[in-house]
């Protein structure tokens, strides 16, 4: 996984068997490998970042692409060769792979020992002891539609960040889409549970909090609820600076959710909203229940609503049947909208999607390569003629890290999620910087810091000239 979710022991100190614990795929993977590994504190477990020294590896899985599941088929393979030398090992494979695939994942791989579903984490250590004692294997795919959120504090791997589920499933019956297959029924968690863990959160020094859902707009509609409520509950709560939300479903975007972006200023600078395709025809073959008119009437209340605000989008090419018109709409839709963030993916026909099986995959790959290669051209002219009109402005950022390709350099986001880097001493990580953009590329914005910012809430006109770039 990329950030440890918790700290090897100290070399040479005495503890319980040590898991690797690894996250492939999207936030939510992330926030349940904190749920795992949490519960395997609480058992009695220490951890690794080191294949040869675990006793015990387990993969959080993604399904949503080949790719994904290629990558963990990949160390499987090589898993299954350490483990030859090492049979006490124990692997196990979580997640939504484990869901989609139950026991066919046992059968193809003899060296896995158990494999645990979605909505199977909470019992995640102890099916790891059963296997431990008994060298038996497992299947647990069909646990509690309703999860347990208990969380270890001390599992994250951020100190001022911090993600809080709010909602897992989804119903909605996207044709491309194995979501609802291996994440199960949407159900949304009570007001009185989210706002405890945020308080506790807050109390522990997290001042950003990401609200996770698979249609994460669509929290407490059986209830007759809305998203809206939580963003109100959480800009009142003292000691959190920023709230952000993902993923949102175009279909779920209602007034009262606009409404609250607009009055709560921790939260209405930035929304990812997939319009997945700028074609009606297209919209309407993928089952998304909205057309582009209606997407485009959408961020035209957002901007009229939001001065300011920005808007992250995905889009697939080459889904069955699109054509050359179809795609034109799609970077038409490009064009108009002006996304911050674009994440552009070929399709590809996934087992236990509506698509599979019906819908023929007719748009040839290099056809889908060349539409995929325009839409990042477009994207990438979109990101460099915004990003060189940032430069002198000025935005307060959440320092994050160190950057990755120069350690010179730290980053940080603004209300607006945009990625900024700039030189200054690691002691800000986790603090409230002002910047004011100098240079940039198509990617990356550069910052230089002018001076330590209050604490508190970000203003939103400080972030109103801001928008948001892809990394």
């Amino acid at each position: 996984m990329n950030d440890a979710v918790v700290s090897p022991p100290p070399p040479g100190t005495e503890g319980g068997p040590r898991v690797l614990l690894e996250v492939f795929g999207c936030q939510m993977n992330k926030l349940d490998g904190e749920l795992v590994a949490g519960a395997l504190r609480k058992g009695g477990y220490d951890f690794t970042d080191a294949d040869e020294q675990a006793d015990v590896v387990l993969m959080v899985t993604c399904s949503i692409r080949d790719q994904a599941e290629h990558r963990v088929h990949s160390h499987l393979g090589e898993l299954a060769k350490l483990k030859a030398s090492r049979p006490d090992m124990v692997l196990g494979v979580l997640g939504c792979m484990a869901s989609r695939e139950g026991g066919d994942l046992l059968k193809r791989w003899p060296a896995l020992d158990f494999v645990a579903g979605t909505r199977d984490f909470p019992s995640v250590s102890r099916l790891v002891d059963e296997v431990r004692a008994d060298r038996t294997r497992i299947v647990a795919v069909d646990g509690d539609p309703r999860v347990s959120e208990t969380r270890d504090l001390a599992v994250r791997p951020h100190k001022a960040r911090a993600f809080i589920t709010v909602a897992r499933g989804c119903d909605k019956p996207c044709t491309y889409c194995v979501v609802p297959r291996t994440r199960g029924e949407e159900v949304s968690r009570s007001k009185r549970d989210i706002l405890e863990e945020a308080r506790a959160l807050v109390d522990d020094g997290v001042r950003e909090i990401t609200l996770l859902g698979q249609t994460v707009n669509a929290w407490g509609r059986h209830e007759g609820s809305s998203l809206g409520e939580l963003l109100y509950a959480l800009q009142d709560l003292s000691g959190l600076d920023r709230v952000r939300f993902t993923t949102s479903h175009p279909e779920e975007m209602d007034e009262p959710l606009i409404d609250a972006m607009a009055d709560c200023p921790k939260a209405g600078m930035f929304l990812h909203l997939p319009p997945q395709s700028g074609s009606s025809r297209m919209l309407r073959r993928m089952a998304r229940g909205y057309t582009a008119e209606r997407y485009r009437e959408i961020v035209q209340q957002l901007r009229a609503r939001i001065p300011g605000v920005e808007l992250a989008g995905d889009i697939i090419v080459g889904f069955p049947g699109e054509t050359d018109e179809d795609f034109e709409l799609t970077a038409q839709l490009m064009r108009d909208v002006r996304f911050s963030q674009a994440f552009l993916f070929r399709y590809s026909p996934r087992p236990g999607t509506p698509a599979w099986g019906r819908l023929e995959d007719d748009v040839p790959d290099a056809l889908k390569r060349e539409r995929l290669a325009t839409l990042m051209a477009l994207q990438s002219s979109i990101q460099e003629a915004r990003h060189t009109a940032m430069h002198g402005t000025r935005h307060q950022v959440l320092v994050e890290g160190r950057s990755r390709r120069d350690e010179r350099r730290l980053f940080g986001r603004n209300l607006a999620s945009d990625r900024i880097v700039f030189e200054g001493d690691p002691s800000l990580v986790d603090e409230l910087v002002e910047l004011e953009i100098v240079d940039s590329t198509p990617l990356t914005l550069v910052g230089r810091q002018l001076a330590a910012a209050a604490s508190g809430s970000a203003s939103r006109a400080a972030s109103a000239t801001s928008t948001s770039s892809a990394d």
